[in-house]
């Protein structure tokens, strides 16, 4: 029988647990006063990087985030790429170098 647990995770009797990929997406954007600041986005759906990234931005694109960062929208480059972990012992991390060269392409 299968049972999910709070943390994300998945048992599946005899095979132990499943991880299902979680990723930090850091977005930077500019403020009205020229500051760099960067929101970050949890996604869970999905799965490889490409689609998290996509899932990201278009959160970040959404209405009510332009709004809030007033009125602009937010591009692909300098993002910040992490994967979220989950050890035996439930301690989560964070996976991957952090800043994503621009010239990525998701």
């Amino acid at each position: 029988m299968d049972r999910s647990s709070p943390s994300g995770t998945t048992e599946t009797g005899t095979r132990g647990y499943v991880q299902h990929e979680t990723w930090l997406i850091g977005v930077p954007f500019r403020t009205t006063a020229s500051r760099m600041v960067r929101l970050y986005y949890v996604v869970g759906e999905g799965g490889d990087v490409s689609r998290a990234v996509r899932v990201a931005l278009a959160r970040a694109n959404s209405a009510q985030e332009r709004q809030a960062q007033g009125g602009g929208s937010v591009g692909a480059e300098d993002l910040e790429v992490r994967r979220i972990t989950l050890d035996a012992l439930g301690r989560t991390g964070l996976d991957g170098p952090g800043d994503r060269p621009a010239m990525c392409s998701w």
